[in-house]
């Protein structure tokens, strides 16, 4: 394979992944929809809809940054490299997501 083909063949990669993990987040945010609600039944359906989601948004996090360095390591470096913070801060609030909806469901809340 030609090296030609190669980046083309990780710029699509890369392109789906970014594509996908942008509409994710996008889902994400429907949370703030929590905001509107009234009573706790139709609060408990939209935290039920969008609860296991972010198994998915958390992964595709995860491939998406594992693609662009193995592909473009120079540029993955200097990028993610300069936003450290912000992607552990990214990390962390998924991770805080999780519990929040594991401990949402335990008597007393």
């Amino acid at each position: 394979m030609a090296l030609e083909h190669l980046q083309i063949y990780w710029w699509l990669i890369i392109s789906v992944l970014g594509a996908l993990l942008v509409f994710l987040l996008f889902v994400q945010g429907g949370q703030s929809m929590l905001l509107d609600t009234r009573n706790a039944m139709d609060r408990t359906l939209i935290v039920n809809s969008l609860g296991r989601k972010w198994e998915l948004t958390f992964t595709t996090l995860v491939v998406f940054g594992g693609a662009f360095f193995a592909s473009f390591p120079l540029f993955y470096s200097t990028s993610f490299g300069g936003a450290y913070w912000l992607w552990m801060l990214i990390l962390f609030s998924f991770v805080g997501q999780a519990v929040s909806y594991q401990y949402r469901r335990k008597s007393g809340n």
